[in-house]
């Protein structure tokens, strides 16, 4: 044996032992099983980094300082970093442009319907309009807010792949293998097929090893077929891999469930407050809502908590890992809402051919809605009462729709 392969084998071997991430893809990775990745898998720094789909960042509302997205960063040891793909930062940019391009059309829309009408010069304010160029300052910070939230998690956005990426995507998509489903509609997918063969080439370049998380079966497939990806479906499941564990984690379960079982406590008070105000700032829709009879418009005017229950088994604990007297805690909580609709009723008069209002009238309706709760909690010794721990409360608004019913007009109601 040379001097040369002498010290390449031992340097191989030290990067080995302190689990160095390095270049090589020639380095075999050993056979992981599938499902979730083992505790001494995520102890040891056999995985190093996990990644968000599209589907995900858009269920939390794009709320990325805000609920789960916000927590992830503190409930994942620094050691997991993420790696967001330029695929799904690209699309979350273009999902977010949508309304603000419907805003902008509906804008030049209504200029041009005023010059017309009213034969106002508006050429300034267009021009003016034009130079503020809406669309592009709103991607350009759409897209700062990804990568601002990269670095949060300590991580950076993965570049699209070279003409080696291509031929594989295109060999996946024709022989049908994951995340390509065997249907027509297949072109739809080459977006996740670049996602994960991005993930997966970072794996095996650094030889280490991912967690994915998304509801798209596809990405669960594609990571059972992978020795370098790991599959969750959630945010909440992602983090719940990294939750404490230990007796002191159970021990501060114990006093934060006891606090909020008392009615008097603060951070019952608190989490009441928090509660109610997640409802009420949330988006309540009443589409589902139908009549046989008339055509109707909707509109939630109320929401009302009447009560909730906290799912106990559900609690989970993360401490941080620079300040052991601060932790982070998840509760799942089933709120009943009460939630009023207003509902507007219409006929066509086929003599003047217009529609009119026939009126309204009012629905409650209840409504049960999870939540993911958060709480910072600071200040934390076993050894004093959770009053003196000092509680911050984190919930992501969210989008509800109402359960759909029939609403007909009841006329004997109504002023003649």
């Amino acid at each position: 044996m040379t001097v040369e392969r002498f010290v390449r084998k031992r340097l191989m071997q030290y990067c080995f032992y302190i689990n160095i991430p390095r270049r090589g893809s020639d380095l075999p990775v050993q056979t992981m099983p599938k499902g979730h990745p083992n505790a001494s898998s995520l102890a040891n720094g056999e995985v190093t980094f996990f990644s968000i789909d599209t589907d995900l960042i858009q269920a939390a509302g794009y709320n990325f300082n805000v609920g789960g997205l916000n927590q992830l960063p503190q409930q994942l040891p620094a050691s997991m970093k993420l790696q967001i793909t330029e695929v799904v930062a690209s699309e979350i940019v273009n999902h977010r442009l949508e309304p603000v391009l419907t805003a902008i059309q509906q804008f030049k829309s209504a200029s041009d319907q005023l010059k017309r009408v009213a034969q106002t010069p508006l050429e300034m304010i267009d021009t003016s309009f034009e130079a503020l160029n809406a669309a592009q300052c709103a991607a350009e910070m759409y897209r700062q807010q990804v990568l601002d939230y990269a670095t949060r998690c300590r991580g950076a956005v993965l570049p699209i792949g070279g003409p080696d990426q291509a031929a594989e995507l295109f060999n996946r998509y024709f022989a049908e293998a994951a995340p390509f489903a065997k249907r027509k509609e297949k072109k739809t997918e080459f977006p996740d097929a670049m996602s994960l063969l991005l993930l997966e080439r970072y794996a095996k370049e650094y030889r280490t090893r991912g967690i994915i998380a998304s509801k798209d079966a596809g990405w669960t497939a594609f990571a059972e077929a992978s020795d370098y990806l790991f599959a969750v479906e959630s945010i909440e499941e992602l983090a719940a891999l990294f939750a404490a564990t230990t007796e002191h984690a159970q021990a501060l379960k114990a006093k934060v469930l006891e606090a909020v079982r008392n009615e008097g406590s603060s951070l019952r008070v608190l989490l009441n407050e928090a509660l109610e105000e997640h409802a009420a700032q949330s988006q309540w829709d009443a589409e589902d809502v139908y009549s046989g009879s008339h055509r109707i418009e909707t509109e939630v005017s109320e929401i009302n908590v009447t009560s909730y229950t906290i799912d106990e088994n559900s609690i989970n604990v993360w401490q941080l890992e620079d300040d052991p007297s601060t932790w982070s805690v998840e509760i799942e909580v089933a709120i009943s809402v009460k939630v009023g609709v207003s509902v507007e009723f219409f006929v066509w008069d086929s003599i003047d051919r217009e529609e009119l209002s026939l009126g309204f009238d009012s629905y409650n309706v209840e409504e049960v809605i999870s939540v993911a709760a958060y709480l910072s909690c600071t200040g934390v010794r076993l050894d004093n009462d959770p009053q003196t721990w000092h509680f911050e409360t984190d919930i992501s608004p969210a989008s509800y729709s109402i359960t759909g019913f029939e609403a007909e007009p009841d006329f004997s109601d109504w002023d003649e």
